[in-house]
C-alpha cells in the first residue's frame, strides 16, 4: 500500500486561496516540473526504461541550493498548515538521522 494524502502522493490547494478563486498547489509538482526543465533531456527522468542514465543524472549532478530549500519549504508550510503549528526545523539534519539511525536502530557501523 502506497501512501495517501501527502504532497508525494496527493495534490494539496490552500483552502483559503482557492476560495478567493486562485489555484495554489501545495505539492511536490513544482519541483518535479523544475526538474523537467532543467535537464537538456527530460525523458530520462520519465522514462522507466533508461534508469541506468537517470542514476548518472542524478550522481553526477548537483541542484542549485534554491531548488532543494524551495521543495523544503512547500513540505514545510503544508505540515504547518496540518498541524497547526510552527515545524521545529533542525539545523544539523544529517546527523540527527545518523544519530537516530545508529542509537535506535543500530543501522550505522
Amino acid at each position: 500500500m502506497d501512501e495517501v494524502g501527502t504532497p508525494d502522493s496527493s495534490r494539496i490547494w490552500d483552502g483559503a486561496a482557492l476560495r478567493a478563486g486562485k489555484v495554489v498547489e501545495k505539492s511536490k509538482e513544482g519541483f518535479r516540473q523544475f526538474l523537467l526543465n532543467h535537464f537538456d533531456d527530460a525523458d530520462i527522468l520519465l522514462n522507466k526504461q533508461r534508469m541506468v542514465e537517470r542514476s548518472a543524472l542524478a550522481t553526477n549532478n548537483a541542484l542549485p541550493l534554491q531548488a532543494m530549500q524551495d521543495i523544503s519549504d512547500t513540505y514545510i508550510g503544508i505540515a504547518e498548515k496540518i498541524t497547526g503549528r510552527k515545524l521545529d526545523v533542525s539545523q544539523r539534519p544529517k546527523e540527527e538521522i545518523i544519530t537516530v539511525l545508529d542509537q535506535e536502530y543500530g543501522l550505522i557501523r
